[in-house]
């Protein structure tokens, strides 16, 4: 599953062989630095291993550079395997750095397969990294590379990063706190809302069956998700007004005229059985984040105290809510 949700994210590949075989994709990745500790062992070395490794991948050869020492042994030998294998007519995918300073080392990688005419080289960064660290390291790189007669876009450009336990453990929210919460019980033919109240406002349900809106501006960015009752069209409502859902003095009212679409979010989930509907494809599902990422406000994706998303109640579910919450206290006070 994580794979899977990764690769849905907006990675282009996982190393998992495995799993990829399992998703109908193709594992992209390095060799081990146990293979040129092996090589080492064995007396051929890293250029031993670096040359058996060209040997069996001649078009797909990118080279773990960092087992001895990355800029007096790795990068020189990786340099010379890349050069024998161009006398040979292939083309070598590039290096991979795993360890030490990786925006300084990315740089002087890149300095010096340029010098030996491999300027379009992949350069993979590896080794604990997530959106912070790789934030930093394209920051440092921005400012180093000047100074180094580089130009900054190309070195970026030609930087893959490997990431691995941050994503894969979802380090930063390791635990869905889910928690299953009634909203209406069905009572014939006709749903009945139903209402949970806690001391904490925000942990108050929205009652009711729902559907859920979003509302795009006329720049064609989404400005808000909206809950709203499941009767209530709000794609044919002439002006919408909206609650925050638990501060009753936030509120606002938007305009048709405002808008350019309004999308209903709503989705069947898949039955049980042979009547269901087939799953989407990893590129349909890929296709629908990039497109719902697109639609979203800069501000709203910065890594750094993000502008936040609104997310309302319509006038109708707000009231609901409300006279539920009057009803039970009342009758709690009997």
């Amino acid at each position: 599953a994580g794979v899977r949700g990764a690769l849905v994210g907006g990675v282009d590949a996982s190393s998992n062989v495995g799993i990829s075989h399992a998703l109908g994709i193709d594992p992209k990745g390095t060799h081990a630095h146990s293979m040129v500790q092996a090589f080492g062992a064995l007396g051929a070395g890293e250029i031993g291993a670096f040359r058996a490794y060209a040997e069996i991948y001649p078009d797909d050869c990118l080279l773990l550079v960092d087992t001895v020492n990355t800029l007096e042994s790795g990068i020189p030998n990786a340099i010379t395997v890349f050069e024998e294998l161009r006398a040979k007519g292939h083309r070598p995918v590039g290096i991979r750095l795993d360890s030490g300073d990786l925006a300084h080392l990315a740089l002087q990688a890149a300095l010096a397969m340029n010098w030996a005419g491999f300027t379009d080289t992949t350069i993979v960064l590896s080794n604990q990294l997530d959106e912070m660290v790789i934030w930093q390291i394209l920051s440092q790189i921005r400012t180093e590379a000047p100074k180094l007669g580089l130009e900054p876009t190309d070195v970026v450009n030609r930087l893959v990063f490997g990431v691995g336990t941050a994503l894969i453990t979802s380090q930063g929210a390791p635990a869905l706190d889910g928690v299953y919460k009634l909203t209406a019980v069905k009572d014939g033919t006709e749903w009945k809302p139903a209402i949970k109240i806690s001391e904490t406002p925000g942990k108050t349900i929205n009652p009711g069956t729902k559907n859920i809106w979003r509302l795009y501006d006329k720049r064609e960015k989404a400005t808000c998700d909206v809950l709203a009752m499941e009767d209530e069209r709000l794609d044919q409502a002439a002006e919408i007004h909206l609650h925050h859902p638990v501060d009753f003095q936030i509120q606002r009212t938007l305009h048709r005229e405002d808008l350019s679409r309004i999308e209903r979010l709503n989705i069947d989930l898949p039955q049980s059985g042979p009547a269901s509907p087939l799953a989407d494809t990893l590129d349909t599902m890929r296709s629908r984040r990039e497109h719902d990422l697109a639609c979203l406000d800069d501000g709203v994706k910065r890594l750094v105290n993000p502008h936040l998303y609104h997310i309302s109640l319509t006038r109708s579910l707000w009231d609901l809510k409300q006279k539920l919450v009057r009803e039970r206290c009342k009758g709690a006070g009997k």
